[in-house]
């Protein structure tokens, strides 16, 4: 990447400025929606983020330095959840991006879309134009797929996975890629879990809606020549740094924001007031305020400015303005667990950079050459199916424990726990996430990012791999609220963990589909022994394999849906992402998603952000020319409310010829 960065603006500069939207954290989501509304030159958008900036840093650009930045509190907010228990009791770190980019700065870079039947699921729950085949164009939008075909570093490596350049775009602001650098464990693993069946290896295409199987996956790395070639491709990289010096665009660093104000007595947000350098500001909105703070700290904002439960902002000293029970309600997480296994003599792993003067080998090769194993992340996945793992009597019994009368209560809404609970029963549902890890990881710390980013006790100076497994959409959902009026104090995270018992016996399947991996050719040949846990722990029957994963339990930093958008009476936010009881105030990030999807989720958060952009662009055109007017530049009678979308891409191809190339192609794509 360039050593030479733009100046972000003083906060002199901000403060001069007469803005139509402030964006609320420069995060993934809200890097996208000041990007894409600043498109339009009549439109100043200013952008609040509490963390710096980061641009240019080595620990975020180079792939691999994941590991090192999070749990760091330079890089990461380093959340902790409430005690879990009904799982292992204990807290658990919650790894939050800290600064621009937001999480998309220090994730896995792990690149995945849901099953289309889960964006399907949102619709069906009253959030009109939310189903998989309007999301497709948002999702290849924000892509460029960097064809392996064309690289002459990832032509050569076996690559077990089918795609189809229908699904993907290659005219957006984030790169992904196949992994130029691979163990040969990968390969083995993948054949390994294929043999189990026709639907097993990989799909036609595992970002087409349906991702059932395994596969190598695609990383959010850029491998296209140029200065950024394999390294983090990220918000900041594709959506900040190309639209910086538009003169409509101001970004702040290092501003805390500490709630929205004031709110006038017909429900009306005018503006913010934030934190920096010790003094506090305020900065008024002609249009809207766009929340993008994400699912911890967007919740925590509105309760602080008085818009939530009244009960519960009681308790934290903080007055209610506006009443909406669902804010900080609906929070979900995947849940995850996993398994170590020490590999057989002659077998090599990431674990080979324990010894230090390799590592150091490593990254300067990655220095001089931008290649190696510093130049990767993960990349091999495996999606599984519950009812096809299951007997009779287990389905059945998942079903009786969500719908039946003496199931256990979810938080989740009615409908919500039917559609989920179809899913489980369909051998076309991807209920779990597999993962491998090209080694060893210390399971006993998942709660601790520090402690489980490094090996066991039992694995130092050791070979090892590790799998990982994890809950695709999960029945607990818990909760994010304030507990105090002080906006540098974490709100209460409680995403209970095991609350609901099909989790429990979901993640146990997940146990018993790893150790079947692991028993089967040509992956077991790699393998030496399970060292954690200890193979004298009995996970062959359900019961140990479900009191090992009640103990066993992290997050795999997905969590969402503290702002569900949904129904009135079930949503925060309705399917505008419009937050209701307010005027002036939208959420776009991964708060608003009302399920969860399958997978690891920076890909569909870029599609909420770009949709939602397009949806938050509608209003300020028909202000600007007027309903007749705009609809004769649409080419359409309708503008309002619901046929919106497709409104403003004809918008966009009349005033913006480069959204507009995309816009075609993807309809021509999809035809």
């Amino acid at each position: 990447m360039a050593t030479n960065f733009p100046t972000l603006s003083s906060l002199e500069d901000f403060l001069k400025q007469e803005y139509d939207f402030v964006v609320v954290g420069g995060g993934t989501a809200g890097l996208v929606v000041a990007a894409r509304l600043t498109e339009n030159p009549n439109v100043t958008v200013g952008v609040l983020e509490a963390g710096p900036s980061h641009f240019g840093d080595p620990l975020v650009l180079t792939p691999a330095a994941y590991v090192k930045a999070i749990g760091d509190p330079k890089y990461d907010w380093r959340h902790k959840t409430t005690p879990q228990i009904h799982s292992s009791g204990k807290s658990v770190d919650w790894a939050r991006g800290k600064g621009l980019g937001g999480s998309s700065a220090i994730n896995y870079q792990m690149y995945n879309r849901g099953q289309s039947v889960e964006y399907d699921d949102w619709a069906a729950l009253g959030n009109l134009g939310w189903d998989f085949k309007s999301m497709l164009p948002y999702f290849r939008k924000h892509e460029t797929f960097d064809d392996p075909k064309f690289s002459s570093q990832t032509s050569n490596l076996p690559l077990l996975t089918k795609y189809d350049l229908g699904f993907h775009g290659n005219l957006g602001p984030i790169h992904t890629s196949f992994s130029t650098w691979r163990m040969n464990l990968e390969e083995a693993w993948i054949k390994a879990a294929s043999s189990f069946g026709e639907t097993w290896g990989s799909p036609m295409d595992g970002w087409s809606g349906d991702h059932l199987g395994s596969f190598h996956g695609l990383s959010t790395i850029d491998r296209s020549p140029g200065p950024g070639f394999n390294t983090r491709s990220y918000s900041t990289t594709g959506y900040l740094l190309p639209n910086i010096q538009r003169p409509n665009l101001h970004v702040l660093t290092e501003a805390l924001v500490t709630r929205l104000i004031p709110i006038s007595l017909d429900g009306v947000v005018s503006g913010v007031e934030f934190r920096h350098g010790g003094k506090e500001y305020a900065v008024k909105v002609k249009k809207e305020v766009v929340l993008s703070a994400g699912v911890v700290k967007s919740p925590q904002i509105l309760e602080l400015s008085g818009i939530g439960n009244p009960e519960i902002l009681s308790k934290a000293g903080v007055k209610c303005l506006i009443r909406n029970d669902r804010i900080g309600e609906h929070l979900q997480d995947h849940c995850a667990t996993g398994l170590v296994y020490e590999l057989a003599d002659g077998e090599t792993s990431m674990d080979i950079f324990q010894d230090e003067n390799e590592a150091a080998k490593a990254m300067q090769m990655y220095i001089e050459e931008k290649t190696g194993p510093m130049s990767t992340g993960g990349s091999a996945h495996c999606f599984a199916s519950f009812a096809s793992l299951s007997s009779p009597d287990e389905i059945s019994e998942i079903q009786n424990s969500i719908l039946g009368p003496k199931g256990k209560k979810s938080n989740l809404p009615d409908d919500a726990k039917k559609l989920l609970a179809e899913g489980l029963s369909s051998p076309g549902d991807a209920s779990l996430q597999i993962v491998l890890l090209p080694a060893s990881v210390n399971m006993e710390g998942l709660h601790d990012q520090q402690l489980f980013m490094k090996p066991g006790p039992d694995m130092v100076g050791k070979m090892g791999v590790s799998l990982g497994g994890c809950v695709a959409r999960p029945l607990s959902a818990g909760s994010i609220h304030i507990t105090s009026s002080d906006p540098t104090q974490d709100p209460e995270i409680d995403p209970t963990y095991h609350a609901h018992p099909a989790d429990v016996l979901l993640l146990a399947k997940s146990i018993e589909l790893m150790e079947r991996m692991a028993a089967t050719s040509p992956f077991k040949e790699k393998i030496k022994k399970r060292t954690f846990p200890p193979p004298e722990v009995n996970l062959k029957d359900r019961k140990g394999r479900e009191e090992y994963v009640r103990g066993h339990t992290g997050t795999e930093y997905h969590p969402i849906g503290s702002l569900a958008m949904g129904k009135e009476g079930e949503g925060a936010v309705d399917e505008r992402l419009v937050l209701r009881g307010c005027r002036g105030v939208r959420v776009v990030d991964a708060s608003v998603m009302p399920l969860h999807v399958g997978g690891n989720i920076v890909g569909t958060v870029y599609a909420v952000a770009e949709k939602g952009s397009y949806d938050e662009k509608t209003p300020v055109i028909v202000a600007q020319l007027g309903n007749k007017e705009a609809g004769e530049l649409f080419g359409v009678s309708k503008i309002k409310n619901g046929n919106r979308y497709e409104t403003v891409h004809l918008a966009q191809m009349l005033k913006y010829p480069l959204a507009a190339t995309s816009y075609k192609e993807t309809n021509e794509r999809s035809l």
